[in-house]
């Protein structure tokens, strides 16, 4: 199966806890104007990237990827390459291959890379084009 949306949504959430990127098709301030029933039945496409930090030295970093496109789990011991433009994010991710579209400004593309690279660097190699 392959994964494959144009992303209207970019967050970016960098907390104490842990930090967690989502790509959407839609806008999440939309919500605000739908039906409890809408929300609940939507259909929206979102691949969702996050680190849980260790809250002490005996603890571990955990790596969470989800896709609304799949049910495939990720291998905790492997790592991700991705190919990324300002236009275009590619990946082979959770046994599927990812192909996002991006219509991001300097700032946000700057800004996704330098979280990917710095707190994702264990999981994820980033190849820019």
């Amino acid at each position: 199966m392959e994964i494959n949306f144009q992303c209207i949504e970019l967050t970016i959430q960098d907390e104490e806890l842990g930090c967690t990127v989502t790509f959407s098709d839609s806008r999440s301030a939309d919500d605000q104007y739908k039906t409890d029933e809408e929300i609940m039945n939507r259909v929206e496409k979102y691949l969702l990237i996050q680190k849980t930090y260790a809250e002490d030295e005996y603890d571990t970093e955990y790596y969470h990827f989800e896709s609304s496109e799949s049910n495939e789990g990720f291998d905790p011991y492997g790592k991700i390459n991705i190919n990324i433009t300002k236009e275009k994010l590619e990946a082979n991710l959770i046994g599927e291959k990812v192909i996002i579209g991006l219509n991001l400004k300097k700032q946000e593309l700057e800004n996704l890379l330098r979280i990917l690279e710095t707190k994702f660097n264990e999981k994820i190699t980033i190849n820019k084009k």
